[in-house]
């Protein structure tokens, strides 16, 4: 746990939830686990706003509970997850992924569990008045809550989920030590934890969807009067009916007649939230597609793409490592026919198979990546798979040769390979593009003396020592002493520079976490030094007659909207920078299973 990560939480928890929320939260970062006297004790709040506050954190899924024994007496103790607090930052990417991918309709369904936290299916019908609409439009909202269902766009909870998960394995491994006769040794104990890990993983790899009562058979009948509205604060007033682009599984109504068709149905009773493991798998996979698409061109991005896109359905959280295998046909039959893939690799052999005009001018194929012959398309697409395979990075293996061949993703190189990018680009910002490429050199090489680096980057040995020391302040680099006697005297010591890549994720997520912490201050002054002008524009009178503003205020209000814009593009990327360093890494999402 960070000082600037502590800081950042109670900040968003603020923005969020208010200042009382953030009076406990403050506290349980601080302090740890807490009974709710203690908390009383350490907040100096009333008992009521303390259970209010944790009943908001552990319906929007940031507080955990356990029960554990004090002396003689048992208390609940509670707990704050930091990961759930910062995800809080990226609730505008998770709502512009479910509208890209989901339409409206999953938008505004999403929208709502996202807002109420740990919710049923019936309340989510009842904040959309779905019972007010149409037939079709009730069948529509089924099949969009099936389908977040099925995609794990959301997940079904229980009581067990709102445990701290630590102290929920530590009850399950108490449980098969008692089975035991005698006391278990330490083979024999670590045996049980393994086995406990296990059985999290095998829940985790479980294609089983929790929810999803049977599939029903519904009458359909033509109305079409129902239709969805998102309004300003993106509530929805209705569904859509039927189009003629619908993928649901939808049948369309032909002159009025009723037609069976077969839905999912989900449980109303039960208790979903937002799965937000599974959207970060799709912001890890465009990160990866906007690699390749930087490096090559937008043919080898769309390649990439359509290679995550058939493997999401079997990776649910960042902690996959490796994907599942994909066939150059399978490729070839998913990636989008607007692909821009006429540019984006010469197949051409030579001058001697290129074909000539009347004139004797080469022939260039000039139509468009839709009017790409079926030959030819899955010649650019073989190339491209040929040349995204061999890239250094190792992100995209080549694992048979049989058929078109057998493709994978490695995650586990591609977290690596984006961190790295990103760490670089942060450096290169913060002391410019000498020290990056000083970085660079010891990523490559490892455990260099300083006149070896020197030359490796041309640069004068004095500058180069200086360089050196202060990447190291800003922890990206390390040494490692060797010494040349048994007496390790400093002055007869060898001292290499090397990247040690752990220290060098803490130091970056330092940076990372004190950016944001200042840019929502800056919010936060900007806002309040004009406190009287946005008082204003709230009047009734001001709101009927916009006029009584004056120039000047117009502009100064033109102003706070684009200062806070840039704020929030700038927090944008550096949540995106967090994601990147840390969140998607599979190593250390197998830290954080158990918090």
């Amino acid at each position: 746990m960070y000082t600037q990560q502590v800081g950042l939480c109670k900040q968003i928890v603020r923005e969020h939830y208010g200042p009382i929320v953030e009076t406990v939260v403050a506290v349980l970062l601080r302090e740890g686990r807490l009974h709710l006297g203690q908390l009383a004790r350490r907040t100096k709040l009333t008992g009521p706003n303390i259970r209010r506050a944790l009943a908001v954190l552990i319906q929007h899924g940031i507080a955990t509970h356990a029960m554990s024994k004090d002396g003689s007496r048992m208390f609940t103790y509670y707990s704050v997850s930091l990961k759930s607090i910062l995800r809080l930052q990226r609730a505008g990417l998770y709502l512009a992924l479910v509208e890209e991918r989901m339409g409206s309709e999953g938008l505004a369904i999403f929208r709502t569990i996202m807002v109420n936290g740990l919710t049923t299916i019936g309340s989510v019908r009842e904040a959309l008045s779905v019972a007010e609409m149409g037939n079709a439009a009730k069948i529509k909202f089924n099949s969009v809550v099936a389908k977040l269902v099925r995609d794990r766009y959301i997940i079904a909870v229980n009581p067990q989920d709102t445990i701290t998960k630590v102290d929920r394995i530590m009850q399950e491994e108490a449980v098969e030590v008692e089975k035991l006769t005698i006391p278990p040794t330490a083979k024999e104990l670590l045996a049980i934890r393994r086995k406990i890990i296990e059985r999290e993983e095998e829940e985790y790899q479980s294609s089983n969807v929790v929810g999803i009562k049977r599939r029903a058979s519904v009458d359909i009948s033509a109305d079409h009067s129902s239709k969805l509205h998102m309004g300003a604060d993106g509530r929805a007033n209705g569904f859509n009916s039927y189009d003629s682009g619908d993928q649901n599984g939808y049948s369309h109504l032909n002159n009025g007649h009723q037609q069976q068709q077969q839905v999912d149905a989900v449980d109303d009773k039960q208790f979903f939230r937002a799965y937000y493991d599974r959207l970060d798998v799709f912001l890890r996979n465009q990160q990866i597609v906007n690699y390749f698409t930087d490096k090559y061109n937008a043919g080898a991005g769309a390649l990439v793409k359509s290679i995550l896109r058939v493997t999401e359905q079997h990776t649910r959280t960042c902690r996959v490592k490796l994907s599942e295998t994909v066939s150059a046909t399978q490729v070839f039959q998913h990636i989008s026919a607007e692909a821009p893939l006429i540019d984006s690799i010469d197949t051409s052999k030579d001058m001697f198979h290129q074909k000539f005009d009347a004139n004797g001018n080469p022939i260039v194929d000039t139509s468009s990546g839709t009017e790409l012959s079926r030959e030819k398309r899955s010649e650019i697409i073989f190339a491209l798979l040929e040349v995204i395979h061999t890239d250094s990075s190792g992100i995209v293996i080549k694992v048979d040769e049989r058929g078109t061949g057998q493709y994978r993703v490695n995650f586990e190189r591609a977290a690596i390979t984006l961190r790295d990018r990103c760490v670089d680009a942060l450096v290169h910002e913060k002391f410019g593009s000498v020290h990056a490429r000083l970085l660079r050199v010891l990523r490559d090489k490892q455990k260099l003396d300083e006149k070896v680096v020197a030359q490796a980057t041309m640069l004068p040995i004095d500058s180069c020592r200086t360089r050196l020391h202060d990447l190291a302040l800003a922890g990206m680099i390390d040494t490692v002493e060797i010494p040349r006697s048994a007496d390790r005297n400093p002055s007869r010591m060898f001292y290499l520079w090397y990247v040690n890549a752990d220290k060098q994720m803490r130091s970056a997520m330092r940076f990372v976490y004190q950016g944001m912490s200042n840019i929502i201050e800056r919010n936060t002054k900007e806002v309040s030094a004009r406190a009287l002008l946005i008082a204003k524009t709230k009047r009734e009178d001001v709101i009927l007659d916009p006029g009584l503003l004056t120039d000047g205020e117009r502009k100064e209000l033109q102003n706070l909207a684009r200062i806070k814009q840039r704020l929030t593009v700038a927090n944008v990327r550096l949540d995106s920078m967090l994601l990147v360093i840390y969140d998607i890494d599979p190593l250390s999402a197998d830290h954080q299973l158990l918090q």
